[in-house]
């Protein structure tokens, strides 16, 4: 009762007093983005009773705050109650999602579509769970049933775009990925697919292009630099290459991947001594990385050892 006296004083209400404030309480908390407190004032009042709404009330607490490990139990308990709503239900399936519950999402999927034999979001959650389970065709299914209904469901057309690439379909992948862009020109993840599926299908320039607008999106973003300094480099683009490395380093110092690829392009341009520290510099930052590293590149190490050990302390 240690809460509850937090909340009364010495005074002592009777339960269903005590349950009404308790629960108004928590909503109020709820509205204001209080939700550790909200938790406690729902919890408290669950202790004295239980009831479905308030676990409701429950349950959205721990999706906001985005404890999907919390909010499973109290949806599951929703679900076992008579007659839940369809929205109920959907919050399960998507909650199981989040845990990667794949099994359990696809069933509460299937239970979902017997009743919303059409409904979008049961159909692209199935999807998911199919995607999870490693089923692509049966995603890819529930995904163009969804999308002959709404083909601008971005979700949609980025999870099909998605397993199309893993299934190296590139040409169909790429007609999402377009459509995902017309719906969202300026997301990274739009375009970052988009440019994917561009250089699987060998139009590096388009790729490159996409590539340079996620950077100016986002000038930090790793995957970005990476990507697009490795189509410079396969299109023999060494300047921009190395003028891209070496600014994403002067954003990001600590970023290993960067010195990584900028020690081949170095390697590459016969600046042995460069590719040499910018080997040991990713080293420093990224130890496990060492066995990801070339062939040729590990030479670097060997050959360049004895002829930079008087000059570099680490005795690389």
């Amino acid at each position: 009762m240690g809460f509850l006296s937090s909340l009364f004083g010495n005074s002592k209400p009777n339960e269903q007093s005590q349950f009404d404030i308790l629960q108004t309480d928590g909503l109020r908390a709820m509205q204001m983005g209080e939700f550790p407190y909200a938790e406690k004032c729902f919890l408290a009042a669950l202790d004295l009773r239980s009831d479905l709404k308030t676990m409701g009330f429950l349950a959205e607490v721990y999706l906001r705050m985005q404890q999907y490990d919390k909010a499973l139990p109290q949806l599951e308990a929703l679900c076992r109650a008579e007659n839940p709503s369809p929205d109920v239900r959907i919050l399960l399936a998507q909650t199981q999602g989040e845990l990667s519950l794949w099994a359990d999402e696809r069933a509460t999927c299937q239970a979902l579509l017997a009743d919303l034999p059409g409904d979008v979001r049961v159909l692209y959650l199935a999807a998911e769970a199919d995607h999870g389970l490693d089923a692509p065709f049966e995603a890819i299914a529930h995904l163009t049933q969804a999308l002959a209904q709404r083909p601008d469901y971005p979700a949609a057309l980025r999870l099909r775009a998605e397993i199309l690439a893993e299934m190296q379909q590139w040409t169909e992948a790429l007609a999402d990925a377009e459509a995902l862009v017309k719906v969202s020109p300026d997301s990274e993840v739009s375009l970052q697919l988009r440019a994917r599926c561009l250089a699987a299908l060998d139009r590096t320039d388009e790729a490159i292009a996409d590539w340079e607008q996620v950077r100016a999106l986002n000038p930090f973003s790793q995957e970005a630099v990476l990507s697009l300094g490795a189509l410079y480099a396969a299109t023999s683009r060494w300047d921009k290459a190395l003028a891209l490395y070496d600014e994403a380093i002067e954003n990001q110092p600590d970023f290993a991947g960067a010195y990584k690829a900028r020690g081949a392009v170095r390697l590459h341009l016969k600046d042995e001594r460069g590719a040499a520290d910018d080997l040991k510099r990713t080293l420093e930052l990224a130890p496990e990385t060492a066995a990801e590293l070339s062939g040729k590149y590990v030479n670097v190490e060997n050959e360049m050892n004895a002829k930079y050990r008087s000059m570099n302390p680490y005795g690389f």
